[in-house]
């Protein structure tokens, strides 16, 4: 008996220790899997200052204002200015032949692309906005001076952008300035979650949205039992470093709860990424209220030479039939930003002007008259 008594003992002493050493393994694993959910750097502007010195075709007016968490946000007014710069050239050539003259009653269009260097990456949509003559914002998510050391994925930085409306309200002197939003990636997804909140943003254009952080993330991953658990030792790392899970975050119940008066504009242009993909990008669609909304992605192979649409099926793995979506084809990516510019002309711009039909709308879901 004393012998198995010490042949427990010395088993215990000999699990134990492995045991503590694999569990600090397995969640320093999970950390590192977990960092680029909670800090996704933009590696492409590090090195750069937070707000270029000075941009071609563009003049940056800084200001600062009040974030949810109380800290002081940066942000800029982007307006044309000086020699265009070769995008500003290109919509300025199309609007010389295309007229696009409504654009006017545009007062500001709110820019969201990165959680990191949120103004540097925003500086082309602002470059093909400004080219057009609307005045652009962008601003800092993290905060200035990168206070915010976590990123939630607009859970709560999309609470900035009520704040950031009444600055502006408050610089501007209009009760009522005409505001779009436009988000691309991150941007997107926050974005969408703010235009639900805050019916001063009279129109969207959503750019590579994920529907769920995590359906995206579950896509990054081999399909096994061990992904189901990787992902529940994540949350519990966003739970204990933040306080949300994956679950928290999708911008698709966002859409879902739009006003149906709103124009909303959905791009798909990441062709190969699995964290925001074209399915993404219809089932976004599929939830609007919106008597006013589009679907376009770029063309591909499969596509006719000189089709204009492609008719999309929402999911096939549904036996109840679903009516297509018809998306509109584009060319490149160059001829997506005068094609936004139209947008806003005649699609946005008329918007305003159409009655608002005060019943709500149900969500595009399985019946064709939905559609």
């Amino acid at each position: 008996m004393k012998f198995f008594r010490t042949m427990r003992l010395l088993l215990l002493l000999t699990i134990l220790p492995a045991l503590v050493v694999w569990g600090v393994y397995l969640w320093n694993y999970i950390a590192d899997m977990t960092e680029p959910v909670l800090q996704p750097i933009n590696k492409s502007y590090s090195g750069y200052s937070t707000i270029p010195q000075k941009t071609l075709g563009i003049k940056l007016q800084q200001f600062t204002f009040t974030g949810w968490d109380g800290g002081e946000m940066l942000a800029v007014i982007a307006e044309k200015d000086g020699e265009e710069s070769s995008r500003q050239l290109s919509i300025v050539g199309d609007l010389a032949v295309n007229k696009a003259d409504r654009l006017g009653v545009i007062d500001y269009a709110l820019i969201c692309v990165d959680w990191d260097h949120g103004i540097r990456s925003a500086i082309p949509l602002a470059e093909t906005l400004t080219a057009a003559g609307i005045t652009c914002v962008l601003w800092e998510p993290r905060g200035r001076d990168n206070r915010r050391r976590y990123c939630t994925h607009g859970l709560r930085e999309s609470a900035d952008v009520p704040l950031l409306i009444n600055e502006l309200i408050k610089r501007s002197g209009k009760d009522s300035p005409v505001i779009v939003g436009v988000g691309q990636g991150y941007g997107a997804g926050l974005m969408l979650q703010a235009a639900a909140t805050d019916p001063r943003i009279q129109g969207l254009i959503s750019i590579d949205s994920y529907a769920s952080l995590r359906e995206s993330l579950t896509r990054t991953m081999p399909d096994s039992l061990l992904t189901h658990a990787t992902l529940w030792l994540m949350d519990l790392r966003l739970n204990s470093s933040v306080g949300f899970e994956c679950f928290d975050v999708a911008p698709v119940e966002s859409a879902a709860k739009l006003d149906r008066n709103l124009p909303v504009l959905i791009v798909n242009l990441v062709q190969d990424n699995p964290i925001c993909t074209l399915e993404d990008a219809v089932t976004i669609f599929r939830q609007l209220p919106c008597d006013c909304r589009e679907l376009w992605t770029l063309r591909c192979r499969t596509d006719a030479p000189h089709a204009l649409t492609r008719s999309i099926c929402p999911d096939k793995n549904v036996k109840k039939r679903t009516p297509n979506i018809e998306a509109r084809l584009l060319t490149d990516e160059d001829n997506t930003s005068t094609a936004i510019v139209h947008w806003l002309n005649d699609t946005f711009v008329t918007a305003l002007d159409t009655p608002h039909v005060h019943v709500p709308a149900r969500p595009l879901l399985t019946s064709d008259s939905q559609l």
